[in-house]
């Protein structure tokens, strides 16, 4: 099953002007209020990291310029299932 894309509202990034040293690679513009509200919306999206939560951010580029797309990439936790049964002890 594919996932949708999830585009975080409020964060915007941008190519950099022309004259900017090359080191410079975008531009990136937060507008706090409506990034705010998103994040309420969409809490499902934060990871908890160290007790503090997080929104993981990929930044991306295509023929139009760069953007972000929230990282919903969750690794499949493994458990080794042990019956006591198999234990030795």
């Amino acid at each position: 099953m594919k996932k949708e894309k999830v585009f975080p509202k409020g964060i915007m990034a941008f190519k950099p002007n022309e004259k900017a040293p090359e080191f410079v690679k975008a531009n990136v513009m937060v507008t706090p209020n409506e990034l705010i509200s998103w994040l309420k919306e969409n809490d499902e999206h934060l990871n908890d990291y160290k007790g503090n939560k997080q929104l993981k951010l990929q930044l991306l580029e295509n023929d139009k310029g760069y953007y972000f797309l929230v990282d919903t990439y969750q690794a499949k936790k493994i458990v080794d299932e042990v019956s006591t049964t198999d234990l030795p002890f």
